[in-house]
């Protein structure tokens, strides 16, 4: 366990985590060049299985509107989601 600051420890691991995803991007990429065609590739000990998925497009509320339908009727509930930035600490100072 680190030392530093929870706030800088968070920063930290946002980057460690950036760069998995940058890694994992490019290894998918990878993986979905060598299966090609087929459904599944295997390696030593794992074996990836490729599908594709599709889902449903969002709405054109402007056309719904011109329709007369009010689009909000319809929606679901909102849902709550804590979100927590981090900014340079010398930032805050301007």
């Amino acid at each position: 366990m680190s030392n530093a600051h929870p706030v800088d420890q968070l920063v930290a691991i946002r980057a460690q985590i950036k760069a998995l995803q940058e890694l994992e991007a490019t290894v998918k990429t990878e993986v979905s060049r060598l299966i090609g065609g087929a459904e599944t590739l295997a390696g030593d000990e794992w074996a990836a299985i490729q599908s594709l998925s599709t889902r449903k497009g969002g709405l054109d509320e402007k056309a719904l509107k011109a329709a007369g339908i009010n689009p909000d009727d319809y929606r679901k509930d909102d849902i709550a989601v804590l979100t927590i930035r981090t900014v340079l600490k010398a930032s805050l100072a301007a």
